[in-house]
C-alpha cells in the first residue's frame, strides 16, 4: 500500500489537484476557498511524511524548495536552475527527492521533473593529484577529462587538471551565490536590479550538447568551457547554457580565482569595445577561489559572441575591466 493512502484527506486532495490536474497553488486555493499559503503548507506536509526519515536530513526551507520543484510550482527558469544545482550537489536532497518522486509518480498526470545525477564518484583532489603525478604522455586526454567531469570534449578545452578536476571540485560543492545585475552597464543598455542564483562567464570552444528536454525542467543546450588569457593562470570555468519556454539561463562553475579583495568580479556579454553588455556582479570570492551560480540571460544575448569575467573596482562600470576568464559564447542557434 502506498504511503499516499495514509495521508489525511485534505493533504491527499491537495496533492491530487496539484499532480493529477496540474494546478498551481493559487488555483487550488481558489477551488478550496483557502489561502495559497495553506495549500503550500498542506502539500509540503504531505511530502515530508511520505519519506520522513530522509526528510529530517534537510532543513524546512530546502524541503520546501525541492517540494516546489517536484510539484512544478516554481515560476521561473532561474528558480529551477538553482534547485537542480542544489540537487546535483546534495546527496541527502537527491535521496529525499528520489523517494518522494517514487511515491507521487502514480498520482501525476505528467512526467515529474528530472532529479539530476550527483558528481562523479572519484574525489577531485585525488584525481588532480593522480593526473599531476603521471608523465605528460600518460595524462588524461581532454576528452577523457571531459567525460569524467560531464563536459563534452572539444579542441581547446582545459586539460584534465583544469577541466575534469575543476568540474568535479566546483560543481560538487554546489554553493549557490547571489548575484545582483549591474544597472546601467556598458553598450548603452541598462537592466533593473534583480536577484539571481550566481555569477559567471562563458565558453572557450562551443561544445554543443543538445540534451533531451524533460517535462518540468530546463533543457541543457550546451556545455562550454572558460579559460584565462594568462597562460600561467590556473583559473578556469565550465558553463551550462539552459533554456525553457523561450528563455535562456546560464550556470557557471569557476575555480582558482584570486580572492576578491578591493574589487569584485563581473560578467559581460561582449563583441567589441563599443558593443558589450554587463550581466552580473558577483559577491566576494574567498580564499578557496571558487565562484559558481547561474542567472537568466537577456533576450538579446544571441547577438553576442563572447562572455567575459572581469575584475572591477567601479560600482557602475561602463566597459569591461581586466579580463580574468573568457570564452566563445553561443546560444546554439
Amino acid at each position: 500500500m502506498s504511503r499516499l493512502d495514509d495521508l489525511p484527506p485534505d493533504q491527499h486532495a491537495t496533492l491530487s489537484l496539484l499532480l493529477s490536474q496540474r494546478k498551481s497553488y493559487a488555483e487550488v486555493a481558489a477551488l478550496l476557498s483557502i489561502s495559497e499559503r495553506a495549500v503550500h503548507d498542506r502539500a509540503q506536509a504531505a511530502l515530508a511524511v511520505l519519506a520522513p526519515q530522509l526528510a529530517r536530513e534537510l532543513t524546512a526551507e530546502r524541503r520546501a524548495e525541492v517540494g516546489n520543484y517536484l510539484l512544478g510550482q516554481q515560476g521561473s527558469v532561474a528558480e529551477r536552475v538553482a534547485t537542480r544545482t542544489y540537487l546535483e550537489g546534495s546527496a541527502d536532497a537527491r535521496a529525499w527527492a528520489t523517494a518522494i518522486s517514487a511515491e507521487i509518480l502514480p498520482m501525476s498526470s505528467a512526467p515529474l521533473p528530472e532529479i539530476p545525477r550527483g558528481p562523479a564518484p572519484s574525489a577531485p583532489d585525488a584525481a588532480e593529484a593522480s593526473a599531476g603525478d603521471q608523465p605528460a604522455d600518460r595524462q588524461s586526454s581532454p576528452a577523457q577529462s571531459a567525460r569524467s567531469g560531464r563536459v563534452h570534449p572539444a579542441h581547446g578545452q582545459p586539460s584534465s587538471r583544469r577541466g575534469g578536476a575543476l568540474l568535479l571540485a566546483a560543481i560538487a560543492a554546489a554553493v549557490i551565490v547571489v548575484v545582483i545585475l549591474i544597472a546601467g552597464g556598458g553598450g548603452g543598455h541598462s537592466h533593473a536590479t534583480t536577484t539571481a542564483t550566481g555569477s559567471s562567464s562563458a565558453a572557450a570552444t562551443s561544445t554543443t550538447a543538445k540534451a533531451t528536454s524533460t517535462s518540468g525542467g530546463p533543457t541543457e543546450d550546451e556545455r562550454l568551457t572558460l579559460t584565462s588569457p594568462d597562460p600561467a593562470s590556473k583559473a578556469a570555468g565550465v558553463v551550462e547554457i539552459l533554456s525553457e519556454s523561450g528563455k535562456h539561463a546560464f550556470y557557471l562553475a569557476a575555480e582558482h580565482l584570486p580572492p576578491s579583495h578591493g574589487f569584485f568580479y563581473a560578467v559581460w556579454l561582449y563583441n567589441s569595445p563599443s558593443s558589450h553588455e554587463a550581466l552580473s556582479k558577483s559577491p566576494a570570492v574567498g580564499s578557496n577561489g571558487r565562484l559558481q551560480g547561474g542567472a537568466l540571460l537577456p533576450a538579446n544575448a544571441g547577438n553576442y559572441h563572447t562572455m567575459l569575467l572581469t575584475r572591477e573596482t567601479s560600482e557602475r562600470p561602463s566597459s569591461p575591466g581586466p579580463v580574468v576568464l573568457s570564452g566563445a559564447f553561443s546560444l546554439g542557434h
